[in-house]
């Protein structure tokens, strides 16, 4: 009888733990990447709700219009900004697109949970992979602001992340990154030239001067913290950051990602071309949301020089691979860059942002 208890214990561990199966491993020789921000709708202004710039019929047609353009250039990432609200809208397109997921609240106010001020606000970055590629998650750093977490938030300005995951390419890990840099008035010698133009005395020059290189410090040290947490991750693996970094090529805030080694997809094969992911001149949010009202005739001078930013088509949105010297000695190269979901389906845009699309091949 004893034995015939033993042995029926057996029976049910069996049952209870079956031998693990093995994670799918990803056998492909090219990624095909994409990077967009979504467009939260939300004007950013009011402290109890903010405000919105369309209806939520117009916001499901938008979200229509990019789940319909992924379906089409089957990517294998998918980089994601300004997912609002989390976690039910990424949860909503990973599920559409069957994918997996990895995720994190950015920005989020006074929060606790899915109760706080504004309420309806509660946005972050995430990065979607096909399901073969064993998508797990490998961390997250703060930029700036806080604290901000998937839970709790605190929070009265601006606050930026850097999402981290990885995926297996057979036996080689790739780290993936995703992040969405703070937004000002650039530090170009085109903007400081209109600034110059505007200013009516030498001190609203000069304020809106310091407005300016307050942006660019910002985003300067988001470089830096970027750069070290991907050092730390990563290490000597092969590495995708995909982004929405509101600072353009010419910047020393993209520079400093240049210098470290880092390829920028689109500029490596497009030497030539403009690439604008924030098109004024072709995407309809823009023009009807920002731009229709016309240069603000009250407010400061930094306010006016953000118009005639927004109103300038730019390439801000980026995908990046490398470190170069690890591309080269795993056999990484970039194949294809081009701006993608720009176009209008049912007549909307999906964003205010167009998106990147890189391929990047392995030998």
């Amino acid at each position: 009888m004893q034995n015939a208890i033993v042995l029926l214990c057996l029976l049910l561990a069996g049952c209870a733990a079956p031998s693990a199966i093995p994670a799918p491993v990803a056998t492909r020789n090219a990624l095909r990447v994409v990077d967009i921000n979504v467009w939260s709708g939300l004007d950013y202004q009011g402290y109890v709700t903010m405000g919105e710039y369309e209806t939520p019929a117009v916001r499901e047609k938008r979200y229509q219009a990019l789940l319909a353009q992924l379906k089409d250039l089957d990517p294998d990432i998918i980089g994601v900004h300004e997912a609002n609200k989390l976690p039910g809208y990424i949860r909503r397109l990973a599920g559409d697109l069957g994918y997996d997921a990895v995720f994190h609240v950015g920005i989020g106010g006074l929060r606790a949970g899915p109760v706080g001020l504004p309420w309806n606000l509660r946005e972050g970055d995430a990065i979607l992979a096909k399901r073969d590629l064993g998508l797990v998650p490998a961390g997250r750093r703060q930029l700036s602001g806080g604290p901000v977490g998937s839970f709790f938030t605190c929070h009265f300005e601006d606050a930026t992340q850097v999402v981290a995951a990885r995926i297996s390419l057979e036996t080689t890990p790739v780290f993936l990154f995703s992040t969405h840099w703070h937004a000002s008035v650039l530090d170009t010698p085109n903007m400081r030239a209109k600034a110059e133009a505007l200013a009516k005395t030498a001190g609203e020059l000069e304020a809106a001067m310091e407005a300016v290189d307050k942006g660019k410090q910002w985003r300067m040290d988001e470089a830096r913290k970027t750069l070290a947490f991907i050092r730390e991750v990563a290490g000597d693996a092969p590495v995708i950051l995909m982004g929405d970094f509101n600072a353009t090529e010419e910047t020393g805030e993209i520079r400093a990602l240049l210098d470290h080694g880092l390829v920028d997809t689109f500029g490596h094969t497009n030497p030539d071309g403009k690439g604008a992911t924030w098109d004024s001149r072709a995407n309809r949010n823009i023009i009807h949301h920002y731009l229709e009202p016309g240069m603000p005739a009250s407010g400061g001078l930094v306010e006016k020089l953000n118009w005639i930013q927004e109103s300038i088509p730019q390439r801000i949105d980026y995908i990046f691979a490398g470190p170069s010297k690890v591309l080269n000695a795993k056999g990484m190269s970039v194949k294809s860059s081009r701006v993608v979901l720009n176009k209008t389906v049912d007549g909307v845009h999906a964003s205010d942002h167009f998106g990147v699309l890189s391929e990047i091949v392995f030998r």
